[in-house]
């Protein structure tokens, strides 16, 4: 019953979103700002994700799957920015009692910035990477009760982070990460897989 208590009290977006929201700005003009001192080009990749949600959270959603879109730009020679927004939809969860069923659906939008650490050189080999932004999460509950449906559905806009480790070879990018998101009172997260197609060449 505890996801569903979860699910029924989440909240509209709090001043949390407005500090994200500035992090992202400052980001993206950290980015714009660093075009000329580099002459590597940034790229863009196209991946396919994979989410397995842990703890609580594990109880209410099943297994992710998704896409995604990002931008690299290189700022060093082993440092990079990114920038990544996607789209995960959630298997569904039901637990049922005799007269009620209760059954979960979830989806999320990441929207996150963060920096690529690469340890041999730019855009090759392994990297560290950490990301934080917004996860917009929309989530729907459905309750019958002697064959009778209620729906509702809450959305919400939270704090999300993640640190990652990946390797990049050509123009393919294959990344895990831990993803943490800051919801009312707790943390909800999984585990998430990239295998990206990366565009261009270095």
């Amino acid at each position: 019953m505890e996801p569903f208590v979860h699910l029924c009290i989440i909240k509209k977006p709090n001043s949390m979103k407005k500090i994200v929201l500035n992090v992202l700005v400052l980001s993206a003009v950290c980015l714009l700002g660093t075009t000329p001192a580099f002459s590597q080009s940034g790229r863009f990749s196209i991946g396919l994700e994979g989410a397995f949600p842990t703890g609580d959270f594990g109880d209410a959603a099943g297994t992710g799957f998704g896409a995604s879109v990002r931008y690299e730009h290189p700022v060093s020679d082993n440092i990079a920015l990114t920038g990544t927004v996607g789209y995960i939809t959630f298997g569904s969860k039901t637990e049922s009692v005799p007269g009620f069923e209760y059954k979960f659906t979830w989806s999320m939008i990441p929207v996150q910035v963060g920096a690529k650490y690469y340890f041999s050189e730019m855009m090759n080999g392994f990297y560290g990477a950490v990301e934080l932004g917004i996860h917009a999460s929309s989530a729907k509950s459905t309750v019958t009760i002697m064959g009778t449906e209620v729906s509702n559905t809450a959305s919400s806009s939270d704090f999300s982070y993640a640190p990652e480790i990946g390797y990049h070879l050509a123009n393919i990018d294959i990344g895990a990460r831990y993803q943490m998101i800051s919801t009312t009172g707790s943390t909800s997260s999984y585990f998430g897989i990239r295998a990206a197609y990366v565009f261009g060449g270095k």
